[in-house]
């Protein structure tokens, strides 16, 4: 493989660049932090990225110790690629790129592919062990197909990939408006959202504040 450049510097986030820094590296985590992928997956999510350096981007994670390539148990001849516990380290790093990146959201797609896929990941991010004023209870989220279930317990959100659990509520939207109601760009009764149950359990499951 050819020499990778580097920063140079005795510096912990210049050596951290040096390692995860390289244009489409981060997003190819983000698609390992959602599940394991086969290659052909991978191009699928991340179009845009060309094959050759796709195929770059593995070898370099593999040599850096953060991803792994494994058997499919079903796919015989089909390997997939999955995070180390030095590329699941990243998560925090990420969830904290996407609270900090969501500022930038405001303006919708504007023609920008979207996945449904990346909403775990997103509200996970900006929702995950938050307070939710004192509410108990489970909202079930359908975002274009891709489900999710929020908790709410002893004043905090879990959220967690699939339904599980009687709900109190269902949300149903694209993924924009979710992530716009998450972030505090718009409230769930202004946003793009139909809502089925409870309507106060489903406010308080994806409101900033929790309210």
């Amino acid at each position: 493989m050819a020499s990778r450049k580097r920063y140079g510097q005795f510096c912990a986030l210049a050596r951290a660049l040096d390692h995860v820094g390289d244009r489409w590296t981060l997003l190819v985590i983000r698609e390992l932090l959602i599940a394991p992928r086969s290659f052909r997956e991978l191009t699928r999510a991340l179009p845009g990225m060309s094959p050759n350096l796709l195929v770059q981007r593995l070898r370099a994670l593999d040599e850096d110790g953060m991803v792994r390539r494994s058997q499919a148990p079903q796919r015989s001849r089909s390997v997939t690629y999955e995070l180390t516990p030095a590329g699941l380290a990243l998560e925090g790093t990420v969830f904290e790129l996407i609270r900090w990146g969501s500022r930038w959201m405001t303006t919708g797609p504007q023609g920008d592919h979207v996945d449904s896929a990346w909403s775990i990941l997103a509200l996970r991010a900006l929702l995950d062990g938050t307070p939710n004023a004192g509410a108990t209870g489970i909202v079930h989220v359908n975002a274009d197909g891709q489900w999710l279930t929020i908790q709410m317990h002893r004043g905090r959100r879990s959220v967690r990939a699939g339904r599980s659990g009687s709900a109190q509520a269902t949300v149903s939207a694209g993924f924009p408006a979710l992530l716009e109601v998450a972030a505090g760009l718009t409230t769930l009764t202004a946003g793009d959202v139909t809502i089925t149950g409870d309507q106060t359990a489903a406010a308080r499951s994806l409101s900033p504040s929790g309210r």
